[in-house]
């Protein structure tokens, strides 16, 4: 096993296809340190000098217009019951409220970096499907099993080779993207958040690592899964069309038709594991017992990371086994 799964990397490293897919991935990743430079920038004089005139040019309410807001204010604190109701009746706005608004490390650096893990997870599935499905479009398969009969074998070496052939793209891809976010916000000052919204979560540069790490194993796994599916659709086009349709059918119109079933998608599932845990919303409706007609809430659904792992991980067994049965029973030729 060990020398068949040995001859696979050989061959993942000898395609040139491989190859570019890996170079275009890291670039790609340099696109999120370059917003981030560009967006954690500090305001320029023109910037400073603009809010300053804004500030001067600003028109305060009237003594009778601040009275109303007083009163709308009291009235909307009684109707809620909610004290802490505030109108900003009394408010004047600093040159800071007109300044371009800046991005800082440790409360906008995981929505950029999250982003993109999409595209990963569906590089990492192409490059997978790519390497299989192009022995079956070749023949070459077909003469390999001449020479390593037992399909068993010749099948899990090429999805061991597939995640490994894989890993080193997916950690130098997560390195650069990681390592260059940070570096990006560095370079201009902006790590910290010197205003951060109450109670929102902060990263730091150990969540980012966390992170990094999480994302490398799923873009691995997610490569095998490819791998698996090139087996089933034997043709990279193929798989890509499965792709687009799981994407538009299950991922997007499924989810919206039966929103418990969000739970199960594996956008959501890839979300949890990544961020350690996620929830999604499901819009819930009753009889309004007042004025007549329905209520209708957006309750919370918690999904926690181990349910992520479990259900990827369930995901690419299912994947495995059918790819297995598949390579057991279909004609090579």
């Amino acid at each position: 096993m060990t020398r068949l799964v040995w001859t696979e990397l050989r061959r993942w490293f000898s395609r040139s296809l491989l190859w570019g897919l890996a170079g275009g991935t890291v670039l790609l990743m340099l696109l999120v340190p370059f917003q981030s430079w560009s967006g954690s920038r500090a305001p320029s004089q023109e910037d400073l000098r603009d809010a300053q005139l804004q500030v001067e040019q600003f028109e305060p309410m009237s003594d009778a217009d601040i009275e109303v807001c007083r009163a709308e204010e009291a009235r909307e604190r009684e109707a809620t019951g909610d004290p802490t109701v505030d109108f900003d009746c009394d408010w004047r706005p600093t040159a800071t409220d007109f300044l371009p608004w800046r991005q800082y490390f440790d409360t906008e650096a995981q929505r950029g970096v999250a982003g993109v893990s999409i595209l990963l997870a569906v590089v990492a599935l192409m490059a997978g499907a790519s390497f299989v499905a192009a022995e079956f479009t070749t023949g070459a398969i077909g003469n390999w099993l001449t020479f390593a009969p037992r399909r068993g074998r010749v099948l899990t070496s090429k999805l061991v080779a597939a995640g490994l052939g894989f890993l080193p793209t997916a950690v130098v891809a997560v390195t650069t993207l990681l390592a260059g976010t940070w570096g990006a916000f560095a370079l201009n000052d902006a790590l910290h958040n010197p205003r951060p919204q109450e109670d929102a979560p902060l990263w730091d540069v150990a969540d980012a690592v966390g992170f990094g790490a999480r994302l490398v194993a799923a873009i691995v796994l997610l490569a095998v899964a490819g791998a698996a599916l090139g087996f089933v659709a034997r043709h990279t086009a193929a798989v890509l069309g499965l792709v687009v349709a799981w994407a538009v059918v299950v991922e997007g119109m499924l989810g919206s038709l039966v929103p418990r079933l969000q739970g199960l998608q594996l956008h959501v599932n890839l979300e949890a594991w990544l961020q350690r845990g996620t929830e999604y919303t499901v819009e819930v409706c009753a009889p309004n017992p007042e004025g007549g007609g329905q209520v209708c809430a957006y309750v919370p659904h918690a999904v926690s990371q181990l349910h992520g792992a479990v259900v990827l991980l369930v995901v690419v067994a299912v994947l495995v086994s059918v790819a297995a049965l598949v390579f057991r029973r279909r004609d090579v030729g």
